[in-house]
């Protein structure tokens, strides 16, 4: 079931008052003073479901049967209790039809409290214009321990979408090792013709729907691809199962000034962890002198891995004791306030090995948000040199902890991130010192593919806009916002940073 953005409000705890009664002699007594309505807590009000929700199978805790006003209150108490912007929060009616929506006569629960949950978000803009709280979701809750196990109903594939032409154009970006996708021999670069016959230029209601379907599946079942490669035109017939997405690759390369690393790293996820501290082993043990960390699909996960990864790089005579990253939450939790200690340890307590390296290149696009961005900015935090060649990133320094409320997922952002120098705020993404696109036409992680490419003439000496071909050096591009013409398509709640409870 999708969740659409919207909200709803709880009701009031009525006010007590009294009032002192009247003495004998004309006197009378100082009237009582009047008691101060507690709201409850979210602990209080937690898991008390509407019978309309059909979620509450997956709820992480022991359920009561409620209504929907229920939910709502839940959702109102941990909003003011937890969301950065809490002050924000605009005043919304409880009782207002968005938040009790009925479909075909029946109330619909989910889309209630959705609407609910997402009209409480902030308004405040960023200074380009844009939300400051883009990244505020909720899903179920289902579907979010499926995307922290790294498992996915789909192909084993990323596909970008890009409008640059005028019409939509829909490519494979990568495939996933051991995939169905991997299997069918699909390849970086093909091009979606059409799904099931629909065409992806076919903009109608019906053709839509059946492309999406495919495109996206939210069932098991067999689709029909037709694709086009160099040209040549291809058909494959896929079957969108459960599959589990290995989030890493690596390799070392032999260049004229020494070796390379190269690490391909999509997400901050427990499953990527184990090929993490392999690939830092191996480099370490081949001695490599420079590092590429392509990061340009990474949309985030448990911030424990950017820290273990970044004290990897780092090494402990820079990053020993020093703050990784500094949780900053609301005045009202400013108690919380937290600094994230450097440490080699990741989430499942595996030891990353120490590079103790000065300089690394990370490649970026607008698809490489949060966890991925705290990495960058904890290492320059402790002065490793950090070079991002590519295009702007997405700009989410807030993070949160996920909160389970009757088979739902809830993501208010509760903090901001700022590193050892106290730099953050970057909501507006972090700028390229070398520009470069995602080259579509050449396998990740191949000398000659166009980001890597510059990385590698930057390690030997050329300058920004030598190695782009660009006339426009790197010092040229501080400040500008260099966006992609094309975008991963995935769900906007996957781009996030989160910590373990």
């Amino acid at each position: 079931m999708t969740l659409y953005k919207s909200a709803v409000a709880a009701s009031l705890l009525a006010l007590l008052t009294a009032c002192g009664g009247g003495g004998g002699g004309g006197s009378s007594t100082a009237p009582e003073p009047v008691p101060v309505p507690v709201e409850p807590t979210s602990t209080q009000l937690a898991q008390i479901c509407a019978k309309e929700n059909p979620y509450i199978a997956d709820a992480t805790g022991k359920t009561t049967i409620g209504t929907v006003a229920d939910e709502k209150k839940w959702i109102k108490a941990y909003m003011n209790e937890r969301y950065l912007w809490y002050r924000d929060i605009p005043k919304l009616n409880a009782d207002d039809a968005r938040y009790n929506v009925t479909t075909n006569g029946a109330l619909n629960g989910v889309r209630s409290v959705a609407n609910y949950f997402y009209d409480s978000l902030t308004t405040l803009k960023t200074a380009s214009g844009t939300a400051v709280d883009k990244f505020s979701f909720l899903i179920d809750t289902a579907s979010w321990n499926g995307f922290v196990g790294s498992t996915d109903l789909g192909y084993g594939w990323m596909v970008k979408s890009s409008s640059a032409t005028g019409s939509r154009v829909i490519t494979v970006s990568y495939v996933y090792p051991g995939t169905p996708a991997k299997s069918s021999g699909i390849q970086r670069g093909d091009q979606i013709i059409s799904i099931d016959g629909a065409l992806a230029t076919d903009t109608s209601a019906q053709a839509s729907a059946l492309f999406a379907e495919g495109l996206s599946p939210t069932r098991a079942a067999s689709h029909t691809f037709v694709l086009s490669r160099a040209g040549v035109t291809l058909t494959q017939t896929l079957l969108a199962s459960a599959v589990n997405l290995q989030q890493a690759e690596y390799k070392v390369l032999t260049t004229s000034g020494g070796k390379l690393g190269y690490l391909l790293f999509n997400s901050h996820v427990p499953g990527a962890e184990n090929i993490l501290v392999q690939a830092m082993t191996d480099f370490k043990q081949q001695g490599i002198t420079d590092l590429v960390v392509d990061m340009r699909y990474n949309s985030g996960g448990y911030l424990a891995i950017a820290n273990a990864l970044a004290y990897s790089v780092a090494g402990s005579a820079r990053a020993q004791g020093q703050t990784f990253e500094m949780a900053r939450f609301s005045d009202k939790r400013s108690a919380e306030n937290y600094a994230m200690k450097f440490s080699n340890m990741g989430l499942g307590n595996q030891v990353y090995p120490l590079l103790n390296l000065a300089k690394i290149y990370v490649l970026v696009t607008g698809s490489t948000c949060s966890a991925s961005e705290s990495f960058i900015n904890g290492l320059r935090g402790v002065n490793v040199q950090v070079e991002l060649i590519g295009t702007t990133t997405c700009g989410k320094p807030y993070g949160f902890y996920p909160q389970d409320n009757c088979g739902l997922t809830y993501a208010g952002m509760e903090l901001e991130g700022v590193n050892a120098k106290g730099e953050g705020g970057f909501s507006d993404g972090m700028a390229p010192q070398c520009a470069a696109n995602d080259d579509l036409s050449h396998p990740l992680g191949d000398p000659t593919e166009g980001m890597l490419s510059v990385a590698l003439k930057r390690m030997q000496g050329l300058s920004c806009s030598q190695a782009t071909g660009l006339a426009i050096g790197a010092t040229s591009l501080s400040g500008l916002s260099l966006r992609d013409h094309s975008e991963v398509v995935r769900p906007s709640w996957q781009n996030n940073k989160f910590l373990a409870q």
